[in-house]
């Protein structure tokens, strides 16, 4: 009783606590709903939402399904997707930016242009050419645009989105043929390189290759990376900001001893597989394999190899021993046989009831009587098909289609599979639709030749590693990771236990790395704000079948990187201008030493070789490549006397023209325009210097 009275006693503080409690969660509640979500990025101050990119993202997703069919987007494809929402947005925005100060537009008659009038965009074109005449479907076209408000609401997205995208495309080429005219060559220039690739020389040639000097002959000191470096920086400018990784990878097999359970488990399957009536197949298969049950007919050559010739010429009933097919442990039972097509095209007309919405106000008895009433005037050829599409057919979409529903593959029908294989070409019959919305008139239109076919009940079981097998893989990992902290400690452990490291230079959004596949979270990690070089992560990473100890090795700001960190990047490069300098040595002290070229290349140990029909305006120099600064070179010598050492791409030339011919001149404006249309396609470089320009902020890491 005390105690009780004691707790009456202080019941005040109770009541406060609770109330203070309930306040506290009230407003801990009323913050979380007000957090406002970070924003994916902006570009130049204007903001993509997380909302926007997603309902953008949304948009090509169903494109996609709608492309490809079916429900579900891969995550690959998806992750595809919304990079290109990202692109796109910055894209956009940096040219809008462009357009708008120019005052570049594209009117409401030239968006009607490129869908109905003289000049169609290719996109249009080719999202609405009917694809068995090959002709541009003006039709359709007219019949979206005017009926826009009725369309659904899937349609007038894909719509817009096709208006903005042919819109954007139109406006980017205007911009692109402003900039492009921009550039220009000078006719006196033209004039002077036509002049030029009049004269024709047949050349002797000295050339020495850098591959000649061994690498012990040309070590760069680090000024020669210093000077390569500065003479080379600009090159190097890093556009977004990038981070290298190296890793271990330990892969999970299988051992003997998984191969030799999953065998044996495989063949106790086998023994209940055998007496497993056909009309029990399917649930067996769904319960004891790792592929579902396939009712599908198929040729035996869809099969993989060696199943493929035990089917072929088999008949109904035959049994397929388990054997191994790629990675796994397959059996087989051959449940069907027969002569089908590959393909199928069929008509339809929807005859819908109630149940199906909308303004459909019959009910399934009306809507019965009136299919068996088309039925019977489509069989007694009392109308056509087409007509009774056009008069009766409740699809909203048969404008367009006359109630065609194009070839399909065997199977792709569906639940109307079987009975279209069943009904002769021409033939009609009436579905009842298995979620009671209606009834299907469908008239057979097309099947292509019979051949053989199978329908197959398969066991399958994945050769994988057993739990035992993936934990101790996964120790062994995570003991690597633990006794080595720092990245020299990894690669040096890795080097003394004959462990390949792997390396990869990954932005941040990427989601695979040197080989593997699923690596969005070592990406995720390299680019965490708490992560620092030369440390190796705390977490051991899974992707596919193997587990990845990783360090992070640098971080590459954007902008122009320091010569350190160049260094491994440029060391070849050094010392093959090191090597260069060598052999420019070597061949000056040859030219002097010798007195004519053949004693040149006796001196310096190469063959002295002949190039005829040298021309300025040549791309290469015969079998040696692009060497533009040796065919200068030549174009500027007096016949007769040895000109160099030239250093080039690939070696060092000493040469000496000995006859010269002229060749008619060009015209002086084909050179122009030639000269002048590998720059005018460079704008398609325009978005990317735009970018470097722009103030960018990308947040995509955060959410994906």
């Amino acid at each position: 009783m005390g105690i009780i009275g004691s707790i009456r006693k202080h019941s005040w503080v109770a009541v406060a606590l609770v109330g203070i409690a309930i306040v506290a969660f009230i407003l801990g509640d009323l913050t979380k709903n007000n957090r406002r979500i970070p924003d994916v990025g902006k570009v130049n101050g204007k903001v993509l939402t997380y909302q926007r990119f997603n309902d953008l993202a949304g948009v090509m997703e169903n494109n996609y399904r709608q492309q490809q069919g079916g429900n579900q987007v891969p995550a690959d494809v998806e992750y595809q997707i919304r990079g290109q929402v990202w692109q796109n947005y910055v894209d956009e925005t940096l040219l809008d930016e462009q357009l708008d100060k120019l005052g570049l537009s594209v009117t409401a008659a030239e968006v009607s242009d490129m869908f109905t009038g003289d000049f169609i965009h290719p996109y249009v074109r080719q999202s609405f050419t009917n694809p068995q005449t090959g002709q541009y479907d003006y039709q359709q076209v007219s019949y979206l645009a005017q009926n826009f408000d009725q369309l659904d609401t899937a349609v007038r997205e894909q719509w817009m989105e096709l208006e903005k995208y042919v819109t954007n495309d139109r406006r980017q080429q205007k911009y692109s043929a402003l900039v492009a005219g921009a550039f220009y060559m000078p006719k006196a220039i033209a004039a002077k390189v036509a002049e030029m690739g009049t004269a024709v020389n047949n050349v002797r040639v000295v050339a020495v290759p850098f591959q000649s000097v061994a690498d012990e002959e040309a070590q760069p000191t680090e000024t020669d990376f210093q000077k390569y470096y500065g003479e080379h920086k600009a090159e190097f400018r890093i556009r977004e900001e990038l981070r290298e990784v190296d890793f271990v990878v330990f892969n999970v097999t299988p051992t003997p001893e998984d191969m030799a359970a999953i065998q044996a488990d495989v063949f106790k399957v086998w023994a209940e597989f055998q007496t497993t009536d056909d009309a029990e197949m399917a649930f067996f298969v769904n319960a004891e394999s790792d592929r579902s049950y396939d009712s599908t007919y198929m040729r035996a050559t869809a099969f993989r190899a060696p199943l493929d010739s035990a089917i072929a010429n088999s008949s109904k009933g035959t049994l397929i021993a388990p054997r191994v097919v790629g990675n796994e442990w397959t059996m087989a039972k051959v449940l069907e046989t027969g002569m089908r097509p590959d393909s199928l095209r069929a008509s339809a007309i929807y005859v819908l009831n109630s149940n199906a919405g909308g303004n459909i106000t019959r009910g399934d008895e009306q809507a019965k009587e009136l299919a068996d009433s088309i039925a019977n005037l489509l069989r007694t050829n009392r109308m056509s098909f087409e007509e009774a599409v056009a008069q009766y057919s409740d699809d909203p979409q048969k404008e367009q289609t006359q109630g065609d529903m194009q070839w399909q593959l065997d199977g792709g029908y569906g639940y109307l599979n079987e009975q279209i294989v069943a009904t002769p070409e021409g033939g009609i019959f009436t579905f009842k639709h298995p979620a009671g919305v209606g009834y299907f008139i469908i008239k057979v239109t097309g099947k292509t030749k019979p051949v053989q076919k199978y329908r197959v009940a398969m066991v399958t079981r994945e050769i994988v590693p057993s739990d035992a097998t993936n934990r101790s893989v996964y120790n062994a990992a995570t003991r690597f990771a633990g006794q080595n902290r720092t990245f020299q400690a990894m690669s040096q452990a890795a080097q003394e236990q004959n462990m390949p490291m792997r390396n990869a230079l990954v932005n941040m959004m990427a989601n695979q790395i040197s080989g593997v596949s699923n690596a969005r979270s070592i990406v995720q990690w390299a680019y965490n704000d708490k992560t620092n070089v030369g440390e190796v992560a705390d977490q051991v990473f899974q992707a596919d079948n193997m587990y990845i100890v990783v360090a992070l090795k640098e971080i590459y700001r954007k902008g122009i990187p320091s010569v350190d960190q160049m260094h491994d990047m440029i060391e070849q490069q050094v010392r093959l201008d090191k090597k260069g300098e060598v052999l420019m040595a070597r061949a000056a002290e040859a030219k002097t030493a010798a007195q004519d070229l053949p004693s040149m290349a006796v001196k310096l140990n190469v063959a002295l070789d002949t190039i005829d029909s040298v021309s300025f305006a040549d791309y290469y120099l015969g079998r040696y490549g692009m060497e533009p600064k040796v065919q200068a070179a030549i174009a500027a010598a007096q016949k007769g006397q040895v000109v160099g050492p030239v250093k080039g791409a690939n070696g060092v030339y000493l040469l000496q023209v000995d006859a010269t011919a002229q060749r008619e001149a060009a015209s002086a404006d084909a050179v122009r325009s030639n000269l002048e249309r590998p720059y005018s396609q460079k704008v398609r470089a325009l978005t990317q210097v735009l970018k470097d320009k722009a103030k960018i902020t990308d947040q995509r890491n955060k959410f994906f």
